[in-house]
């Protein structure tokens, strides 16, 4: 296998273990505020990447990114949070599978976010991604930025992934209330916010047209 060109250095870092926590290691090698957080089946344009590094040097404190998800109230559940991923006009997390996110919460992963929140991650190799919202909303009290209409990504030809599991699905409703439990409330921060580009001329179907006012 052989990198295609691409006119910037390419460094691969191994890891000393298998877990999802290593996506946030604050790597000596990461030199930017910036940094762009990918999963390998997730299909970006070159444009929306610039569309979003863009939004994000104004939301420096935020996440900001594709695929957008929210938490719920559900009586039925323990009186508590579920996590959601149908389409709402709101939402509380932007899934670090295709986010940008500032260099500082890296670092703020491995000394300020509960350490049994990351031997949780690494139990059920899950939740990183909501992990970093709850860390992220703690500190800064906003929501994530969504930008684009990208809800999902899908990849056709992609070997067989960890959210393609149901059970994966279904342990990310624990998650919430576990970290919940630990942080002593939950600090997610809902919003109706989304950043776009007339240029995208994003068409939106008519029944989700309620939840966007174009100025």
């Amino acid at each position: 296998m052989s990198w295609p060109e691409s006119g910037a250095p390419v460094q691969v870092v191994r890891g000393a273990r298998n877990s999802v926590n290593n996506r946030f290691l604050p790597h000596h090698l990461l030199e930017t505020e910036a940094v762009l957080c990918v999963d390998d089946d997730a299909h970006l344009r070159h444009d929306e990447i610039v569309f979003a590094f863009r939004v994000w040097r104004e939301h420096r404190d935020q996440i900001v990114g594709f695929p957008g998800r929210y938490h719920a109230w559900d009586l039925n559940y323990n009186n508590g949070f579920l996590y959601n991923s149908n389409y709402s006009c709101e939402l509380s997390m932007v899934l670090t599978g295709a986010a940008f996110i500032h260099r500082y919460y890296l670092w703020s992963y491995w000394r300020l976010l509960p350490a049994a929140i990351r031997e949780y991650v690494d139990e059920y190799m899950n939740c990183e991604d909501i992990a970093m919202n709850f860390l992220v909303s703690h500190i800064t009290r906003k929501p994530p930025v969504k930008v684009t209409s990208r809800w999902t990504f899908r990849c056709p030809g992609c070997p067989v992934t960890l959210s393609a599991d149901q059970t994966h699905f279904h342990e990310r409703h624990k998650c919430i209330q576990f970290f919940s439990q630990v942080m002593g409330y939950t600090p997610l921060v809902s919003t109706q916010y989304r950043a776009d580009s007339v240029l995208f001329k994003t068409r939106i179907p008519h029944d989700k047209q309620k939840c966007f006012k174009f100025i």
